[in-house]
């Protein structure tokens, strides 16, 4: 299942603590995925359209709880290829008008309202109404992105600013004739599952997080170990040439007695780091110690050789 079909079945088993609370919701997905017409008999006929069973039937719960009128759920097939399963709520009841007008949802012509202001919970509720009828989260293990698109550029104003008065900075941006608001970043995205009470959406979130957190540490480590030890064994090699040419010239006998050592130590060892080195020394010797004399040794190759390779 997908991870935005798991984040709306677990909002729409969500029911709002108060009336006011259940309003807003039903006014986000009237404003999302609502269709307002005139009825045969003069009123307001109400149609919700969505591919998710739960949230056709929180729709229908919130008309017939919420509003008072009755409604009814019908399921159908979409024409296209894809043949994809969609749900319509609809209510045509004479009340339906006067019941929309109450609720603030409309005004006594039809006309939907804009939903400003709004106490903080009707604001959140709202919110998770839109994303319930118009939203998409993004499955966190490909990526971060949560929205909620629709044709209105006011609606969508309107619900960027609802998420900013929660410190949730999103972006807007208009994409093939619809106004997308929409949040790229994990700590909005949890914000928002939080406040929306998606709990378990938000541990699922916060677990992909935590992994992608560690596993990005560890490939960083190890790519840095990596080239550490790919820098140790160039210079080990380069150290070990410049070694072979002083023996197959003037002979390691030739040195100073700390110089044979080291050469010994690093023709037996050419995979080892410079501290490695040092405590097979006797007595050891510490890092910079071991580099000045693999230094020298470098430059007497130079010499040996006719030309001093880079130090």
């Amino acid at each position: 299942m997908a991870f935005s079909t798991v984040v709306k079945d677990e909002l729409a088993r969500l029911w709002p603590a108060t009336d006011c609370c259940a309003r807003s919701e039903l006014a986000g997905l009237v404003a999302t995925v609502g269709d307002l017409a005139a009825a045969a008999d003069g009123g307001l006929s109400l149609t919700l359209r969505s591919g998710h069973a739960t949230v056709a039937r929180k729709a229908y719960r919130l008309i017939q709880e919420t509003l008072g009128v009755p409604a009814h759920i019908s399921f159908g097939r979409r024409a296209k290829l894809d043949k994809s399963a969609f749900f319509t709520v609809r209510s045509a009841a004479p009340e339906l008008g006067p019941a929309l007008a109450a609720a603030g949802i409309t005004d006594q012509r039809g006309e939907p309202l804009p939903p400003e202001p709004m106490e903080t919970c009707c604001r959140r509720a709202y919110l998770r109404g839109a994303f319930l009828g118009a939203g998409f989260l993004a499955d966190p293990r490909r990526g971060y992105h949560w929205e909620i698109s629709t044709p209105d550029r006011d609606l969508a104003r309107i619900l960027r600013r609802a998420l900013a008065a929660d410190d949730i900075g999103a972006g807007l941006v208009r994409r093939r004739g619809e106004f997308v608001v929409y949040l790229k970043e994990a700590e909005g995205i949890g914000t928002w599952l939080s406040l929306a009470g998606a709990h378990q959406a938000l541990l699922s979130l916060e677990n992909t997080r935590i992994y992608k957190e560690m596993k990005n540490r560890v490939n960083r480590i190890v790519n840095c170990e990596t080239a550490n030890l790919s820098r140790t064994i160039d210079a080990g090699l380069r150290q070990q040439a410049a070694i072979k040419l002083i023996a197959a010239t003037i002979g390691l006998t030739a040195l100073p007695a700390p110089l044979q050592e080291v050469a010994r130590l690093r023709l037996d060892h050419p995979e080892a780091t410079l501290e490695e080195l040092g405590r097979m020394m006797s007595p050891p010797l510490g890092k910079s110690g071991v580099n000045h004399r693999l230094r020298r040794l470098r430059r007497i190759a130079g010499r040996v050789g006719g030309a001093a390779p880079s130090p």
